[in-house]
């Protein structure tokens, strides 16, 4: 197993990859600010907790970022140009 084969590997991964953030970004997004701050509501509401104190882990850890689908399609395009580079640099 040579440089090649680690580029063809490293190519199909990255290319199927992008492949998902572009046709079903819903699949990567597992905590939005959206729907952080509706559960939130949802529990201000008086809907019972999924488990022991999640208003309190919700209030405590808040989500990071909040990546949108648009801009996760944008990374899949660009890991798309970089997986189509790294199976070419491959099979040269």
């Amino acid at each position: 197993m040579g440089d090649d084969s680690l580029w063809l590997y490293l190519g199909i991964t990255v290319m199927i990859s992008s492949l998902v953030a572009i046709l079903r970004p819903e699949m990567l997004v597992r905590e939005s600010r959206r729907n952080w701050e509706k559960r939130l509501r949802e529990l201000d509401a008086g809907a019972p907790e999924a488990y022991f104190e999640e208003r309190r882990e919700l209030e405590a850890y808040p989500p990071r970022f909040d990546v949108n689908h648009a801009t996760l399609r944008r990374f899949g395009v660009v890991g798309l140009v970089l997986g189509i580079a790294a199976l070419a640099l491959g099979l040269s």
